[in-house]
């Protein structure tokens, strides 16, 4: 995965640093019509820092530089934790279900 977001808007994958070491990324896109956070993730130690806030709020400007209007993410409707902390940062929750295919093996 890492491989292909940086070939495809490489400025919407961003990483976390504390004390030189990687401690959290945020990976996102924009396809023309909206953009998707499709992964963030904060190691155990770092979290309730502000640092996947912090991630969150740069991704959403890299959208918005990008002439993204509207933003969406997905999570497991069973954790509640993170549905809160989105919730935090002004995303709702939509009744919607969501449909997915893998292409490759990866």
């Amino acid at each position: 995965m890492t491989r292909r977001k940086l070939t495809v808007q490489p400025e919407l994958f961003l990483i976390g640093y504390v004390h030189g070491r990687i401690v959290a990324a945020v990976v996102s896109g924009f396809d023309s019509v909206r953009g998707w956070i499709h992964h963030l993730v904060v190691h155990a130690e770092y979290r309730r820092k502000g640092i996947a806030t912090m991630l969150m709020r740069s991704a959403e400007q890299g959208l918005e530089v990008l002439g993204c209007p509207k933003v969406n993410l997905q999570v497991p409707a069973t954790n509640t934790a993170v549905i809160l902390f989105y919730r935090s940062l002004d995303y709702d929750v939509g009744e919607r279900t969501s449909l997915g295919k893998r292409l490759d093996a990866d």
